[in-house]
């Protein structure tokens, strides 16, 4: 039986050095890490992993990294990353994580308002690129390329491996000084800084300590050991979301190594497929647009053929009368025991088909074990939670925020209840204003923001509760319901209140949308600015026998694919492709109320974009950007 290291936190246990050294301790020749190098997949044990970190931090000792000083980490994801954070709080530091396609100018503010000393960054072309501007950031004295096999120039640039190596070479002589900065972390020592991914503007940043991480960490883990979930050394987390962002972090990261589990590290986010059935996770942390993403995938492939067609339709159908049919009286369902278990009859054998025609498909495609999913970040549909859920995925919402290091409540797996989040863990609480503003207060959560007192003024009560800005549903169970963020809801000039979350999410689930954008405040109606799917509507236009201008196409990276970024106006002008659109925007209005529906829409030819300001790191929209900068297109609709 696999030993839970939830039994190891304690009174002993108040740094993350403390908790991965007592994991290194009890399952040192496990796997800490697998990814993909050189085409090939790597492993690396936990002795192997903090042996290098241990290195590591010896180097940023050597190098003057002293205790309380800023480290940055700007890079994409992967092994590496997650040994330069850790390196970098071995030492004494405090890591600071930033999103890899920050521009300049918000990569510049970051550094100087945490004072950042070194900077880990992806390959020789980030160096290049941040040498160009760093003397815009004058506490910035090295630059570290995590680029396998590069060698700086010995004086203020290095590679990782370079690093190690040193660290290695002076061991000797600097092991007592790691071992007296270790022996001196505190609980509350300062542990890792996360900015808030719409902060650029405001630069809102939460400092956690020791403790707050291990609190953050252990709180979602306990929880679901109460029913039975994977929370000890078996789990393999497959590492996808960004882990600049909290939830990764967190849950994805953090978590699964203080319990001796295993990182999963993609390749690529276009190979996710492929290398998915190599990690075999058992545990990812997700956001909707990724389980949306997810589920279009699978409907496309099965929508190929007209026996999948058929297959596909009655296996959804199969899927949600499965769900209502497990649905107590208070809308309860048991998810610790088997869907097919728990059915009887026709309903069960139906399901039984569906699995055989299509479920376990979509499980073996993921690897084949995959228990459970984190889902969280914004709202998701309740028709596509239904859709998976009844498919036998164990969708878990989750809410969180930055401040909170992230989840604070988690669906419970024995009273599971669509669209609802379980009651707030053990040492939160909840408040709710009039207005539905849920207030938040409690163990891991901040009390203020580091170095801006004029966020504090706003975001926090005389009495100590953080203001969320989230607008929220609590039901006689203590159960909560996102509806939206305060400062995204909608007010037409009928007074009616507008979710745009719940019509995002909606859009979300057409494979005809990439992005959207939606608007009408103060207006009569509801409008959308919608980004169309290029290559699906490309695709179509060329089943179709329909001519397009090619030249206008063009071509690049988004999302971590390689993908049709814009398209000429001869396409989004199409009268057929304005029909298909329609056609999406009918369905979706279909599950609106009449008010919320969209009744006007325009097509953009181009993607929203981080360098064009008008969404977020973490892809959220930036809606006031938006409705500057297409106010004559968003006229049009009025």
């Amino acid at each position: 039986m696999s030993i839970s290291m939830l039994d190891l936190f304690g009174e002993n246990v108040h740094t993350i050095p403390r908790a991965l050294h007592n994991t290194q301790m009890s399952f040192g020749n496990r796997p800490a890490n697998l990814f993909k190098e050189n085409g090939k997949w790597r492993v690396i044990t936990y002795n192997e992993l903090l042996t290098g970190v241990k290195n590591l931090a010896i180097a940023l000792i050597k190098l003057g990294i002293n205790p309380g000083d800023f480290v940055g980490i700007k890079a994409s994801n992967s092994a590496r990353w997650t040994w330069a954070d850790l390196g970098s709080v071995y030492a004494g530091a405090v890591s600071v994580s930033i999103y890899p396609s920050l521009s300049q100018t918000d990569t510049t503010a970051l550094a100087n308002h945490s004072g950042i000393k070194l900077l880990f960054v992806e390959n020789q072309q980030a160096i290049q690129d941040i040498s160009s501007y760093r003397t815009d950031m004058p506490s910035l004295k090295y630059l570290i390329c995590m680029e396998k096999s590069f060698r700086g120039n010995g004086r203020d640039i290095f590679g990782l491996g370079e690093l190690i190596g040193m660290g290695a070479e002076f061991h000797q002589e600097y092991h007592g000084e790691l071992k007296a900065r270790l022996k001196a972390l505190q609980a509350d020592s300062p542990a890792m800084l996360v900015y808030t991914s719409g902060s650029v503007d405001n630069l809102k940043a939460a400092l956690f300590s020791h403790q707050d991480i291990l609190d953050a960490t252990t709180r979602v883990y306990r929880h679901f050991s109460n029913y039975g979930q994977i929370v000890n050394s078996d789990i393999v987390s497959m590492v996808f979301l960004p882990i600049s962002h909290i939830m990764e972090k967190v849950h994805g990261y953090l978590g699964p190594l203080f319990l001796g589990g295993t990182l999963g590290f993609i390749s690529s986010p276009e190979n996710i497929l492929m290398d998915v059935t190599t990690i075999r996770p058992n545990w990812v942390t997700w956001v909707p647009r990724m389980a949306s993403t997810l589920f279009l995938g699978f409907q496309k492939a099965f929508m190929a053929t007209k026996d999948g067609r058929i297959a596909w339709e009655k296996a959804l159908d199969v899927a949600i009368r499965a769900t209502k049919a497990l649905e107590n009286e208070k809308g309860f369902i048991d998810l610790t025991t088997p869907i097919e278990e728990q059915l009887q009859g026709s309903l069960r054998e139906e399901w039984l088909e569906s699995y055989h025609a299509v479920y376990w498909r979509m499980h073996h495609a993921l690897g084949g074990r995959l228990q459970t999913m984190i889902v969280g970040g914004a709202y998701m549909d309740t028709d596509l939670q239904r859709k998976l859920v009844g498919m036998g995925f164990n969708i878990m919402l989750g809410y969180g925020l930055t401040e909170s290091a992230a989840g604070i409540a988690i669906s419970c797996p024995n009273k599971y209840k669509m669209d609802w989040i379980s009651p707030p863990a053990p040492g939160v609480e909840f408040r709710q204003e009039e207005d539905g503003e849920l207030l938040i207060r409690g163990k891991g959560i901040i009390k203020q923001y580091f170095c801006n007192k004029d966020a504090d003024a706003r975001a926090f009560t005389p009495d100590g509760w953080f203001k969320t800005g989230d607008i929220v549903e609590i039901d006689d169970d203590g159960y909560m319901r996102l509806i939206d963020r305060k400062k995204l809801m909608i007010v037409l000039d009928n007074g009616k209140n507008v979710a745009q979350a719940r019509i995002e999410a909606l859009c979300a689930n057409s494979g005809l949308i990439d992005q959207v954008a939606i608007v009408g405040q103060d207006k009569e109606y509801i409008g959308a600015l919608i980004v169309p799917n290029f290559d699906f509507i490309i695709q179509v236009l060329q089943n179709h026998g329909i001519p397009y201008d090619e030249s206008q196409l063009q071509y690049a990276e988004a999302d971590g694919i390689h993908r049709c970024v814009e398209v000429g106006d001869d396409i989004i002008n199409n009268d057929f492709v304005k029909m298909a659109m329609q056609d999406q925007i009918d369905m979706i209005n279909a599950k609106l109320k009449n008010y919320e529906s969209i009744r006007a829409f325009r097509l953009l030819s181009h993607r929203f974009s981080e360098e064009g300001g008008e969404i977020t790191p973490s892809q959220k929209t930036r809606i006031k950007v938006i409705l500057e900068k297409y106010k004559d297109l968003i006229d049009e609709m009025y």
